[in-house]
């Protein structure tokens, strides 16, 4: 079995990042193995985390491709501000909803991105299948016998 876990995002210090997207965004924060080596936030209850990595790679800030999506984005957003996040793109409105971006204190940029309840329900419980199509299509022609594979 094989499944998504995380994205690495470089941060100059794990454990300060941790507590800066605990406070200022709401995030909740794990730790992996007994010395807390991968430190990761993710929203509250959500299968998929940002890992904190320091040391790894050079920092580089910039658009890091990562969107959250909400369905209180004027809320989510007005809580970051007063926390103090930076926003490189303030809120704004087009005919297919809201987004924002945010920094974090290294300069990685974020997307915040208003969907509706039922769309963030959907997509949260939507799986890839379990086997790209490609491969089920292998697949079946392995299950027939040679002799009906030549005959196609």
């Amino acid at each position: 079995m094989i499944a998504m876990a995380d994205c690495a995002v470089s941060v100059s210090n794990a454990r300060d990042a941790a507590r800066w997207w605990k406070e200022k965004v709401g995030f909740s924060v794990y730790t992996v193995g007994t010395n807390g080596h991968a430190v990761m936030v993710a929203p509250a209850g959500d299968h998929y985390m940002l890992h904190l990595c320091e040391g790894f790679e050079p920092v580089q800030p910039g658009n890091t491709g990562v969107a959250f999506v909400t369905d209180e984005i004027d809320a989510w957003v007005g809580r970051m501000q007063r926390a103090g996040v930076r926003f490189t793109e303030p809120l704004s409105r087009g005919d297919w909803g809201a987004k924002a971006m945010f920094a974090d204190p290294d300069g990685n940029v974020f997307w915040a991105i208003e969907a509706p309840t039922a769309f963030i329900t959907t997509e949260g419980r939507r799986r890839a299948p379990a086997r790209p199509a490609r491969a089920r299509a292998s697949a079946r022609s392995r299950s027939r016998p040679r002799a009906a594979r030549r005959a196609r």
